[in-house]
């Protein structure tokens, strides 16, 4: 199983901090974000992870891979983009990649800015048990805080209907950037982006899904962290620091 670190964005919401550094290689807590993600992936002793980025920051990460010293396996995946404008979006990014690498699943994405406490082993051994797509969950435990997030509704650990930041939230279940594509997944992925689908935010690609497909969840509680912004970044960081 490939394991795949979504880390292609310019994260401009982060500014100044990210005008010279990618979000991934910032500061948390002593060390870069991204060894924190590499750090949650160990549990699931990936064949290889590869850190899909953009061309802009790609010497970069290229160093941070030449320093690692941990147990992983990781390969750099480089898209051709400069700027913001050039970008592919998070799906693009995706298409690009299972389709150079020839990616035929199954594969654990993870957001390049998730930072967690989960067992990311639960959903590995979901799919192994049903051979479906298994999607990271997290109870934000707040109605009104539901309305930020792409929301999942459940019956049973199925996803039955997911809405980005719904007005009137059906539930408090977040989707998280940990996601695990079986090879059936891979060929849906291949499908939604055929039929034209758009290609920017993961959730596009999820609601589109769960109409068509049996998609499974793990829903998780504890600490999560989406770093999206300065004010997420500074609630990471004082997390780990505790």
């Amino acid at each position: 199983m490939d394991s795949i670190i979504l880390a292609g964005g310019f994260a401009k919401r982060m500014l100044p901090l990210t005008k010279e550094v990618p979000k991934q290689l910032l500061d948390v807590s002593g060390v870069p974000m991204l060894s924190h993600v590499l750090s949650s992936l160990e549990s699931i002793k990936p064949d290889r992870v590869i850190v899909s980025v953009n061309s802009h920051f790609s010497q970069q990460f290229q160093q941070f891979i030449d320093d690692y010293s941990g147990p992983l396996n990781l390969v750099l995946f480089v898209e051709k983009s400069e700027n913001e404008e050039e970008k592919l979006g998070a799906l693009g990014a995706l298409n690009l990649l299972f389709t150079e690498l020839k990616i035929k699943g199954p594969v654990f994405i993870a957001g390049g800015d998730n930072l967690s406490d989960f067992d990311l082993g639960a959903m590995v051994s979901k799919l192994d048990r049903t051979g479906k797509d298994i999607i990271g969950l997290f109870d934000v435990e707040d109605i009104e805080l539901a309305k930020l997030y792409g929301i999942a509704e459940l019956k049973s650990d199925r996803i039955v209907n997911f809405v980005e930041k719904p007005s009137e939230p059906k539930s408090t279940l977040a989707a998280t950037a940990y996601w695990l594509l079986s090879r059936e997944g891979i060929l849906n992925f291949f499908e939604y982006i055929k039929s034209g689908g758009d290609r920017d935010a993961l959730g596009n690609f999820l609601a589109w899904n769960v109409d068509k497909n049996e998609i499974l969840s793990v829903s998780y509680r504890g600490n999560w962290y989406d770093i999206g912004d300065l004010d997420s970044y500074e609630a990471a960081q004082k997390w780990l620091a505790e």
